[in-house]
């Protein structure tokens, strides 16, 4: 993977449409100026990610990321810089020419790209096995022919055959000169365990390749031909960087768009059955692929619809992962119905056997509520004339029930399982409020313990620095600084402050100075406190220096996450600062740049002398109390100077305040 010119990165960014490409992870809805959705990085049940078309950024206020289209790729799929590029110039048929890779790029390049790497390679060589080699069109395309799996499916999800040989793949991949190591950490291969050899894990098996949300092919499913009852039928990919079983849907990259035209996501088990109504042009399906519906998995599918029809088998394995999954989806806040096919169909054979149109209809008539659902298995068989039975079935339904998050609805829940018991109102209503009070327990159990964690893990640098108050007014003064150089760093203003005519009334021009060239003169020689926000007005000093010009788009999709933030959170704060708001209310900010510029220096320098007074009083008693005189006095010469200093900006300023006066010293 080479390097992408910079004349197609700006013509990269110039077409992304940040709601767009958003819009493909996360469900939106546009409120005021910006759209606002659930966090797609923690799970929360009210929308506090918002995305501003017009500035083209995101702020996520749960987690604290944000940045631009591309820094949301890379932190959603956990991407490299080039791939999120890569991703929005497939999506408007953007052209990329990559330029030559170098050695040191080569070698450079992070692991989980590599995996990728190697992963895509035996994607295409499954690919090419199935549909040109002869033992692939013999069993593996005969396969899905059988199946009624058409050549236009097969190349949509890149289908595949693993021959039935030692090191096919092994082989493949040293031509190529990939890593072996990376085809062992994938799953791809095992060394044997008597000759010590790599030979390939997956032999004589269609393959379906797993995809991310983005498309990136993370791990392998496969079945193998036959009928051998001495090997698993189907095996996947090992655990890897790239592929976790619990975290992935197989076929969330083809549905999600139609999941969120349709407001619905179908929720089946296997790869055929996703791909055989995908073909019938039924698009909102994806698979857990043959594991238990999980937390991660119902987060993905949240991003897009909070709509989900389950369809399970219905023997009793099916049932019980069917309830499972009920209580799981509505502690995420999920709106779920349960499908059973009628006569032991799954939706593979049904809508091969019927039809789109009768598997669709079939959908809605037979999706039965999830209480109505959990009320039929938890009554099925039972003697409800027994007490103790009927008080498990009214303990049972009351958890699900208060899992529901809306209070309405569960009230109205609360009304129709109790018709549906012949029991009363009240007793119902009693239930569910205990297991509400016992979940909240539970849910605070957790809390406390993940807080006990997080209390006993050492505190980062950054947070470790902040802890002072004083160091953290400090801060606070930094990042108002850069928040006008990121705001305004395109500007000019005058450093005059004076009537707008002359005296026979005409206009008086003052000399306008760049703002960037202003801020760096006066903060010539001062270090921030924090070392994020230093790093960032290096930056934005040296790139000014040398280009005379910033693009934000750089500082979005930095490779540090911490500057992501930090300029995102910037960006997205109101144009006043609620500190200026609270100084001089009567002053909009982008009518008197020159006031917030000045204010914005002057209110720094006064806390940074201030601090530096702090620490000359406490080397001078220092001093004092090892009997050093020469040393005291050099620190009251330095002393004189602060108070000096401070005098003078307080001159500056228009005020009339002295350092060390809130601690009473002077």
């Amino acid at each position: 993977m080479g390097r992408i010119p910079r004349h197609i990165i700006d013509q990269i960014y110039n077409a992304a449409d940040i709601v767009e490409i958003i819009s493909d992870f996360v469900q939106l809805k546009k409120k005021g100026a910006n759209w606002w959705g659930l966090s797609p990085f923690q799970p929360e049940k009210s929308p506090s990610f918002a995305v501003n078309p017009v500035k083209g950024i995101y702020k996520d206020f749960s987690s604290g990321k944000g940045g631009n289209v591309v820094n949301f790729l890379m932190e959603v799929e956990n991407c490299s810089y080039v791939e999120a590029l890569q991703y929005i110039a497939r999506k408007y048929g953007i052209k990329v020419e990559e330029e030559e890779e170098t050695p040191d790029q080569r070698e450079n390049r992070g692991k989980r790209e590599s995996l990728l790497i190697v992963n895509d390679f035996a994607a295409r060589f499954f690919h090419e096995q199935l549909t040109s080699a002869d033992e692939g069109r013999r069993l593996g395309m005969s396969y899905f022919k059988e199946r009624g799996i058409l050549d236009v499916t097969v190349a949509e999800f890149q289908l595949g055959y693993a021959p039935d040989t030692w090191d096919a793949l092994v082989k493949a991949a040293a031509q190529q000169q990939y890593n072996p190591e990376f085809l062992v950490e994938l799953g791809l291969a095992s060394r044997s365990e008597k000759t010590g050899q790599l030979v390939d894990r997956f032999r004589e098996r269609v393959m379906f390749p797993i995809q991310n949300a983005s498309g990136k092919v993370v791990g392998f499913g496969g079945r193998i031909m036959g009928s051998r009852k001495d090997i698993a039928k189907y095996i996947n990919s090992s655990e890897s960087e790239i592929y976790h079983k619990s975290e992935v849907l197989y076929g969330l990259y083809q549905a999600k768009k139609a999941i969120r035209d349709q407001d619905l996501c179908i929720l089946t088990e296997g790869y055929l059955d996703v791909i055989q109504l995908h073909q019938h042009q039924i698009r909102h399906v994806v698979a857990s692929s043959g594991t238990a519906l999980t937390v991660e998995q119902i987060r993905l599918i949240r991003r897009f619809t909070r709509h989900v029809h389950m369809i399970y088998d219905g023997d009793a394995p099916g049932i019980k992962a069917a309830v499972r999954a009920v209580d799981l989806l509505l502690t995420e806040g999920m709106s779920p119905r349960i499908v059973i096919l009628p006569d032991n169909h799954d939706p593979d054979s049904y809508v091969r056997t019927h039809g789109a149109a009768a598997f669709l209809t079939c959908l809605e008539q037979e999706a039965t509520g999830f209480v109505d659902f959990k009320l039929r298995v938890l009554r099925e068989g039972k003697n409800l004339a027994d007490p103790q039975i009927q008080a498990d079935v009214i303990q049972g339904i009351a958890d699900t029930v208060a899992r529901i998050p809306e209070r309405i609805s569960r009230e109205m829940y609360v009304r129709h399982v109790a018709q549906q018991l012949s029991i009363r109102e009240d007793l119902m209503t009693h239930a569910v409020e205990e297991a509400i009070r016992e979940q909240g327990r539970q849910d605070r159990t957790t809390r406390q313990r993940e807080q006990l964690r997080e209390e006993l893990a050492p505190p980062p640098a950054e947070v470790r620095e902040m802890r002072s108050f004083e160091t953290l007014e400090l801060a606070l003064q930094e990042k108002e600084l850069l928040r006008v150089m990121i705001c305004h760093f395109d500007k000019t203003f005058s450093t005059e402050d004076g009537p707008a005519e002359d005296l026979q009334g005409n206009p008086i021009l003052y000399e306008q100075v760049p703002l960037m060239a202003f801020m760096q003169a006066e903060l010539d020689g001062l270090t921030f406190e924090n070392q994020v926000y230093e790093s960032l007005k290096n930056e934005l000093f040296q790139t000014w220096q040398d280009v005379g010009a910033l693009s934000l788009h750089d500082y979005l999709a930095h490779p540090d996450p911490a500057i992501c933030n930090l300029v995102s959170g910037l960006l997205t704060h109101p144009d006043t600062s609620p500190l200026w708001n609270k100084i001089r209310p009567d002053i909009s900010f982008d009518g008197n740049l020159r006031l917030v510029v000045m204010g914005a220096i002057l209110h720094y320098k006064a806390r940074k002398v201030e601090k530096l007074w702090r620490e000359c009083m406490d080397q001078i008693k220092t001093a004092q109390a090892a009997g050093n005189q020469e040393e005291v006095d050099m620190h009251l010469e330095t002393y004189l100077y602060l108070i000096k200093l401070r005098q003078e900006i307080d001159t500056r300023r228009g005020t009339r305040g002295a350092i060390g006066a809130r601690d009473g010293h002077l």
